[in-house]
C-alpha cells in the first residue's frame, strides 16, 4: 500500500520517519518548487526565440539522439536548444536558454509547507538535499531555487542532484547516487516526491523510506485540467505564459480539510474569482481617486454585491463603504422622469406580461386590476396588453407616471445619502456583477447630479449591450476578453447571481427617508443554508488569499494572472460544471426580479435530455435555459463542449448540418375527401434518437407515419406539437411541447413505448382532434430510437389502406 502525505502535513512529515534518519531528500518541481502555470510545457507560451511547439518538439529529439549515442535519456537545455535552433550560434543558444531560466524563475515558487519541513529538518540536524529529473544542471537548479524563492529557502539546502548532470534518472538509480554521495545508508533517509513511479516505487526498490504528496484531490485535478482546456477554447494569455492557475497552491493545501460540499465549491471555485475580483476593485479604487480626487465611496449594490461586500469586509473595508439597496427594478423606476427614458421602456418592453409592465410603470394595483385584468387566456393576455400600451401612450398616463418617478428618485437619492453621504467632487464606485451595468444606465445621471459627484460603475463581468459613454469597467471586459467569450458567460451567470445574494426580499421602493422597502423572498430555507456555506468557504479563500502558503521574489504578472484565473475558472464552472458542484445545486431557484413574481428552478436535468432527442446538437443554438450545462452534465464531453463551442463563437450551423443521418419514412395525410403519402426523413438527434416532423395543416382528418416499412422493433420516445417557429432556434426552441397521444395500428407494444411492428404496414396515427389549426404554424415531432429496422420492402398500399380504416 502506497504511503501519501497532504500538503498540509508536509511540516510534520519527519513524525513518519525513523529516530535515526540523516538526509532529508525531496524531489524539487511540484514538491519544493510550484509554477504558477498548470504544466511545464505552458511556460513555453512566453519565450520568445522560439515557439513552444519547437522547444517540446527539441526536448524529444534531443533525448532521442542521446539514447542512440549514449543509450540514456537524460539532456540538459544546452542539447535542447541545439535542436531547436540548429542553425544559431552558441551566442543566441545561450540568450535563449537565459531567457527560458529567467522565465521559470518568474513562474516558479516555493511551497512554504515544503520549506517549514526543511527547516524543521535543519533543526534536527539532518541534511536536505534535492534529488530532481530536470533537464537543468545543479547549477542552473540551486541558482533557479534562489532567484525564485529567495537566499534563506535555497541557503536549506544542502546538495542538489539532477538527472541531466549525472546521467539516470531517479527510475534508473539517481537516487542511490545521490545517498552514496551523501555517504548515508539507504534506511537513514526520506525521500518526498509527487510521482509515484519516480519519487515512490524507485525509492522503495532501494529500501528507501518514501512518501508519496499527493498535491490535489481528483476532483481537483479534474476542475484544473477543464479549466486550461476552457482557456484554450476561451480566451488567449495576456502573459504570454499559458494555463495560469495563481490558485493552485491555497487549493492543494486547502481542499482536503473541507469536508462540507458547498462550503469546498465557495473556496475552491468562487474563492479565486471574488478575490481577484477584490484586488482588481482596490486597484481601481486607488486609480479613481489618484485620478479625480475626492474621496471614492464603494457601494455594493445589493442583492448580488452581498458576496463581494463580505469579501471586501474580510479584507479590511476601505474608508467609505456602504450597502446599497437599488435594484433593476428600483433603478428604472426612478429614471421614467425622463420622457426618452420612458418611451423606450415602453417599446423595448412590448410583449411583456402586461401585469408585470405595469407595476414597472408604477401602476397601483387598483390601477393594474383596472387597465389589465387577470387575464387567463392568450386572446385575454393580447387584449390586456393591447388596454396597457394605449393608456401608456396617453398624455394623462405619461404626466403620471413620469411624476411618481421624480418622486420614486427622490427617495432612492435619499437612501444613497443615508448610507454614504457623498460631497461634490466624490466618486460613487458601484460594485456589482455586471453585466450590462444596467442599473447604472438608468441612475448615473440622477446620482451624478443630486451629489455634483462622478459615478463609475466596477463590474465582475461587463459586456454592454450598448456604447452608453458612461465610465464602465469590468474585471472581465473587453479590454481583456473577446466579446464571444463574454456573452458566453452572462448566459449561465444566473447561477453566480444565486451564489452571490442573499435572503432578504428585492427592493421595490424606498421610504421618504430612504429606508428600503422590500418584497418577500421566494427563495427555500435550505437554498439560503447551502448559499450561506458556499460565501463562508468564498471568505476563507479570500483571507488565505492575503498570506498564501508561497514564497517568491518575483509576481510579475500577479494582476494579469489573477485575472486569467478567474476568468478560467468562470468559465469552467459555468460550461463544464462537476457533479458534486451540481449536487450542491441541485435544489435551487431563481429570482426573477424587475417587478416580477416568477421564481423558476436553476436547472432541470431532464429538460435539455428530452430537447437534445428532439433538436439532437441543434437545441443548444438558441436554447436561453438558466444554466443549460448544468442540464447537460450528465452528456459525454463531446457534446458538452459542442455546447460551449456554440456558445461561444455563435456558429451559423443548421439543422441538417447538426444532423446529417436520416431515414426515409412515409408519411400520410388524411383530408376529408382525398388522402396523399409523401416521403419525410426521420434525422439522427442525440442518444440513438431520430426525429421526424409532419406539418399540421388546415381540414385534416388525420396524419400517419409508416414505421413498420422501415422496422421491426422500434421505441416511440415521444409524440409531441410545437410550433415551426421553433426550429428556428429561437426563444421557442425552450417551451414545452405539447403531447400528443397516437394511435398504434399493426403495432405491439411489448413494454412502455417498445413496439414490434407485426408487418411493413404498421404505422403510428394522430387523431383530427388533436390537430386543430391555430394561429402559429406548427408540427408533429415524433422522436423514436431505432431497435431493429427493416430490410427494405414495398408497404406503401398495405399501410395507406389501414391508414384509411384507422382514419374512418
Amino acid at each position: 500500500m502506497t504511503e501519501t502525505i497532504l500538503p498540509h502535513e508536509m511540516p510534520r512529515a519527519l513524525d513518519r520517519a525513523p529516530a535515526d534518519v540523516k538526509v532529508l531528500s525531496l524531489d524539487c518541481f511540484d514538491t519544493l518548487l510550484w509554477r504558477d502555470c498548470h504544466s511545464p510545457r505552458d511556460l513555453f507560451a512566453g519565450l520568445e526565440s522560439v515557439l513552444p511547439m519547437q522547444r517540446s518538439a527539441a526536448e524529444a529529439f534531443a533525448r532521442k539522439a542521446e539514447f542512440a549515442r549514449h543509450q540514456r535519456n537524460e539532456v540538459g537545455l544546452e542539447a535542447i536548444y541545439g535542436h531547436a535552433m540548429p542553425n544559431g550560434d552558441a551566442h543566441a543558444i545561450a540568450n535563449a536558454i537565459a531567457e527560458e531560466r529567467a522565465l521559470e524563475a518568474r513562474t516558479c515558487f516555493a511551497f512554504e509547507p515544503t520549506v517549514a519541513l526543511m527547516r524543521e529538518a535543519k533543526s534536527r540536524g539532518l541534511k536536505v538535499i534535492i534529488v530532481s529529473d530536470t533537464y537543468l544542471d545543479a547549477r542552473e537548479l540551486i541558482e533557479l531555487i534562489r532567484s525564485s524563492a529567495g537566499e534563506d529557502v535555497a541557503g536549506l539546502i544542502d546538495r542538489v542532484f539532477a538527472s541531466s548532470e549525472m546521467g539516470i534518472s531517479k527510475s534508473e538509480g539517481l537516487l542511490a547516487k545521490a545517498l552514496k554521495a551523501m555517504k548515508c545508508k539507504h534506511t537513514e533517509a526520506l525521500h518526498i516526491g509527487d510521482n509515484a513511479t519516480a519519487d515512490y516505487d524507485a525509492s522503495r526498490s532501494l529500501g528507501v523510506l518514501a512518501l508519496l504528496l499527493l498535491q490535489f484531490t481528483e476532483d481537483a485535478r479534474q476542475r484544473l485540467r477543464f479549466e486550461r482546456a476552457c482557456q484554450s477554447i476561451g480566451s488567449d494569455c495576456k502573459t504570454g505564459i499559458a494555463g495560469l492557475q495563481m490558485q493552485r497552491a491555497l487549493i492543494a493545501r486547502d481542499e482536503w480539510t473541507i469536508d462540507d460540499p458547498a462550503e469546498r465549491l465557495g473556496y475552491t471555485v468562487l474563492g479565486p474569482v471574488f478575490h481577484a475580483y477584490e484586488n482588481w476593485l482596490r486597484a481601481e479604487a486607488e486609480a479613481l481617486e489618484k485620478r479625480r480626487g475626492g474621496r471614492v465611496h464603494w457601494l455594493f449594490m445589493l442583492r448580488d454585491g452581498h458576496l463581494p461586500h463580505l469579501v471586501h469586509s474580510a479584507c479590511g473595508e476601505a474608508a467609505s463603504t456602504a450597502r446599497v439597496e437599488i435594484s433593476r427594478y428600483a433603478a428604472t423606476a426612478a429614471a421614467l422622469s425622463d420622457r426618452a427614458v420612458y418611451e423606450r421602456h415602453v417599446a423595448l418592453e412590448f410583449g411583456l406580461n402586461p401585469s408585470t409592465l405595469a407595476r414597472q410603470m408604477l401602476f397601483t394595483q387598483a390601477e393594474i386590476a383596472q387597465h389589465v385584468g387577470n387575464p387567463q387566456t392568450d386572446d385575454e393576455m393580447l387584449a390586456a396588453a393591447q388596454r396597457l400600451h394605449a393608456e401608456l401612450r396617453s398624455g394623462k398616463r405619461q404626466k403620471l407616471t413620469r411624476r411618481r418617478a421624480r418622486e420614486y428618485a427622490d427617495r432612492l437619492i435619499e437612501h444613497v445619502r443615508a448610507a454614504a453621504d457623498p460631497k461634490p467632487g466624490d466618486t460613487l464606485m458601484l460594485v456589482d456583477l455586471g453585466y450590462n451595468g444596467s442599473a447604472q444606465n438608468q441612475i448615473d445621471g440622477i446620482l451624478s447630479e443630486a451629489f455634483e459627484c462622478h459615478v463609475a460603475g466596477r463590474y465582475l463581468l461587463l459586456r454592454e449591450m450598448s456604447a452608453t459613454g458612461l465610465d464602465k469597467k469590468g474585471m472581465l471586459d473587453v479590454r481583456h476578453f473577446d466579446p464571444g467569450l463574454l456573452e458566453a458567460l452572462c448566459g449561465n451567470v444566473a447561477v453566480i447571481e444565486q451564489l452571490a445574494t442573499y435572503e432578504l426580499g428585492s427592493v421595490i421602493d424606498y421610504t421618504k427617508s430612504g429606508d428600503p422597502i422590500r418584497k418577500g423572498s421566494g427563495v427555500k430555507g435550505r437554498q439560503s443554508n447551502v448559499r450561506d456555506a458556499v460565501q463562508k468557504g468564498v471568505v476563507a479563500f479570500a483571507k488565505a488569499a492575503m498570506n498564501p502558503p508561497i514564497i517568491r521574489q518575483h509576481n510579475s504578472h500577479e494582476e494579469e494572472g489573477w485575472r486569467e484565473t478567474a476568468a478560467n475558472v468562470l468559465t469552467r464552472f459555468l460550461f463544464l460544471p462537476q457533479p458534486g458542484e451540481l449536487e450542491v445545486l441541485k435544489d435551487f431557484e431563481h429570482d426573477i426580479n424587475m417587478g416580477s413574481e416568477r421564481v423558476v428552478p436553476l436547472f432541470k436535468p431532464e429538460f435539455a435530455a428530452e430537447g437534445m432527442r428532439r433538436r439532437g446538437l441543434f437545441y443548444m443554438k438558441g436554447s436561453a435555459r438558466m444554466f443549460l450545462p448544468a442540464e447537460m452534465a450528465s452528456e459525454d464531453m463531446a457534446t458538452r463542449l459542442s455546447l460551449f463551442l456554440q456558445k461561444r463563437y455563435g456558429l451559423g450551423l443548421t439543422f441538417t448540418d447538426h444532423a446529417p443521418r436520416a431515414i426515409s419514412l412515409p408519411a400520410y395525410y388524411v383530408g376529408a375527401s382525398n388522402q396523399t403519402v409523401s416521403q419525410i426523413e426521420a434525422r439522427a438527434t442525440h442518444d440513438g434518437c431520430f426525429a421526424a416532423r409532419l406539418p399540421v395543416g388546415d381540414n385534416q382528418s388525420g396524419i400517419a407515419i409508416g414505421l413498420g416499412s422501415a422496422f421491426e422493433w422500434v421505441e416511440i420516445v415521444s409524440v409531441t406539437r410545437a410550433s415551426v417557429e421553433s426550429l428556428r432556434g429561437g426563444l421557442e426552441n425552450d417551451d414545452t411541447p405539447e403531447r400528443l397521444k397516437p394511435i398504434a395500428d399493426g403495432m405491439n407494444e411489448h413494454a412502455p413505448g417498445i413496439y414490434e411492428c407485426a408487418n411493413a404496414a404498421g404505422l403510428l396515427f394522430i387523431s383530427a382532434d388533436q390537430l386543430v389549426p391555430r394561429d402559429s404554424d406548427d408540427m408533429v415531432e415524433i422522436v423514436l430510437r431505432p431497435i431493429r429496422e427493416r430490410a427494405q420492402s414495398s408497404a406503401l398500399t398495405q399501410q395507406s389502406r389501414r391508414v384509411e380504416g384507422v382514419a374512418a
